[in-house]
């Protein structure tokens, strides 16, 4: 049996865990995913992540690797972690990778999406995943006017929290955008080349108060050219943030046998690509 190492796309609801990293206390997806996977291979792994997700926070693409020496097949993998797996946590995709493919080193890009309800109090299917509130005082378009005022690289320390390990607050944000949905849903979707702890919830939670009229765009401005955390910012809640994407260089592609499907769900979902 050869050493290999193996990539999976992972989809879960955080709702009922700490996070992504494991922990002396409190269940995290990587304990919960490395248990399972020990018992099917019957040996020690360990997962790396693209990145640490936060308790309560979801993912629709979250990409982690591990290296074995199994015999069992890729696709053998993924049928047995999906059969032990408790229901809140998917293995979308099981590839074999280069050994010079990190989830986190490699990484260039990620793309998460913030959903907002204006359906007040939500759906009691939409609940566990979206912010609710009432749209009567709420102006989208005074919203919008922010967006180019994020793009680009800036400073971001105005909107992240304490407690991160990054050394720099700059940040490149190279696509912000709102999607209305028919379903009263809006989708805020951020591509960055990388985020400070808070940093998408903040974003939100600061748009969401100029929506509200709480704050204008010109204070969004003098927060990017001061950057501190001394302002009075908003985080909003874990439960409307999702991973969606996390992209590599073409040499390889842990989607490769995916595509990203928006079936009208409150976020787009990774399913199989369908056969010609």
């Amino acid at each position: 049996m050869s050493l290999c190492n193996l990539s999976l796309v992972l989809e879960y609801k955080g709702s009922n865990y700490q996070g992504w990293q494991r922990q002396s206390r409190g269940k995290t997806i990587q304990g919960v995913v490395e248990e399972v996977g020990e018992r099917i291979l019957r040996e020690k792994i360990t997962l790396f992540a693209s990145g640490r997700t936060d308790a309560g926070v979801h993912a629709a693409g979250q990409v982690a690797s591990f290296t074995t020496s199994t015999y069992m097949s890729t696709e053998a993998i993924k049928k047995a972690f999906n059969s032990l797996l408790p229901s809140d946590i998917r293995v979308v995709d099981v590839l074999e990778a280069p050994f010079s493919f990190h989830p986190r080193k490699t990484a260039i890009r990620k793309i998460y999406i913030y959903v907002f309800s204006l359906m007040y109090p939500p759906s009691v299917f939409w609940k566990p995943f979206v912010y609710s509130f009432s749209p009567k005082n709420f102006n989208l378009a005074r919203v919008k006017e922010c967006l180019s005022l994020l793009e680009g690289t800036h400073d971001f320390t105005s909107f992240s929290s304490s407690g991160g390990a990054d050394f720099s607050g700059v940040r490149t944000i190279y696509s912000i955008e709102i999607k209305e949905k028919p379903s009263g849903l809006l989708q805020l979707q951020v591509e960055g080349d990388g985020f400070l702890y808070n940093m998408v919830r903040i974003i939100a939670g600061e748009l969401w108060k100029v929506g509200m009229g709480k704050k204008n765009p010109e204070e969004i401005k003098f927060m990017l050219e001061n950057p501190s955390r001394s302002f009075n910012r908003l985080a909003l809640p874990p439960r409307g943030l999702f991973l969606i994407q996390v992209c590599y260089p073409p040499d390889f592609n842990p989607y490769q046998n995916l595509e990203l499907v928006d079936e009208g769900w409150i976020v787009p979902l990774w399913q199989e690509k369908k056969s010609i």
